[in-house]
């Protein structure tokens, strides 16, 4: 049984959506998969239960039966740890991996928001753990641009030089991507870097259903509940994508209108119109009958909201996507970005996880 733990830099860096993509890969090659994030970040209320938001994750998607203070042993509050010292915390939780990994091939052991971060939902420094446990490690890290990124990738090395296995290095401009595979990447390897798998911006992994934006926000569907899934790719205050009798939505002022993922006619460029997936009233007034209507018969699902509309766009703009277990379309598609000229395979096997 191996310990594979996936760490990060922070900045919205596609932690849980990578290390989704990783576990998805080993169950496919037939490696039973455990998994474990020792301390909570996000916390969230399932059926009377409080865990973590990616232990509810990957309780599902790995159908494990482990229960969930099992897999999360610290939920983001300091009385679960009191006053006892870090040696013990750090004998503890690996004593757990141990237990959780029984049975299993790979034992996945996720931190936190922010390797280099100490805070109250961190008892011990994710250093120390992933040492503790002598554990592979796959580092998950945010471009923002070249010298940022290699400081922290250094950092990082030089402070886990015999754990750290791998670099993900998502969110890389497209028209980057280039510069960085040809010019940055061969430039870590020379100075002792383990293999970076670099990763495009892709807007697609950022889209968030209706559902979702109905939730962060505490509002309620007027109509269209049924298209709760719907994605989202973009929203604005703007009435340029308003076409037909939804024009008569420019007479609402205080509203947000949700886009879809493409414009409506692809042959028409980036100018077209995109395609109206929702609209949000803010303010907490009803609208009118008659745009009622109009929304239900062009089927544009209609939220209700009682912040006004700059609240709700900061609140969207600060609460960005999160992955649920129904997000099997966006695990798979980073699934695909990782398989680029085959180096999630490599990168794997360079851990003697596959074959």
């Amino acid at each position: 049984m191996s310990f594979l733990f996936t760490g990060t830099t922070g900045d919205h860096a596609g932690h849980s959506l990578i290390t989704w993509a990783i576990a998805r890969r080993l169950v496919e090659k037939g490696l039973s998969v455990g998994f474990m994030k020792p301390f909570g970040t996000h916390p969230v209320n399932m059926e009377g239960l409080w865990t973590d938001r990616d232990v509810f994750l990957f309780k599902e998607v790995l159908n494990l039966q482990e229960p969930l203070n099992r897999i999360c042993p610290y939920l983001l509050s300091e009385e679960t740890w009191g006053p006892r010292e870090t040696d013990e915390i750090l004998d503890e939780i690996r004593s757990l991996a141990q237990e959780l990994g029984k049975g299993k091939d790979v034992l996945i052991i996720m931190g936190s928001d922010h390797i280099f971060f100490d805070d109250v939902s961190r008892p011990v420094p994710e250093i120390s753990l992933i040492t503790k446990l002598e554990s592979d490690f796959i580092l998950v890290n945010r471009y923002h641009d070249i010298s940022r990124s290699i400081y922290s990738i250094l950092s990082v090395s030089s402070l886990l030089k015999d754990r750290l296995r791998g670099i993900m290095l998502n969110r890389v401009p497209t028209e980057k991507i280039k510069e960085i595979r040809s010019k940055m990447i061969p430039s870590l390897v020379r100075e002792g870097v383990p293999p970076v798998i670099a990763l495009p911006e892709d807007p697609v992994l950022s889209f968030r259903s209706l559902g979702e934006i109905r939730e962060s926000l505490d509002g309620e569907f007027l109509f269209g509940e049924a298209n709760i899934d719907r994605p989202v790719g973009g929203m604005t205050v703007g009435s340029a994508d308003l076409e037909g009798e939804l024009r008569l939505f420019k007479r609402a002022y205080n509203k947000i209108i949700l886009l879809g993922s493409s414009p409506e006619t692809e042959t028409e460029g980036p100018q077209a119109p995109h395609s109206v997936a929702g609209i949000i009233l803010t303010g907490g007034r009803n609208p009118a009958p008659r745009l009622l209507q109009i929304a239900e018969k062009a089927k544009v699902p209609l939220i209700l909201v009682h912040a006004d509309t700059f609240a709700v766009l900061k609140r969207l703009e600060q609460n960005p996507s999160t992955i649920s277990p129904k997000d099997e379309d966006k695990v798979r598609h980073m699934t695909e970005l990782m398989d680029t000229d085959g180096g999630l395979d490599r990168l794997l096997q360079s851990l003697e996880l596959i074959q």
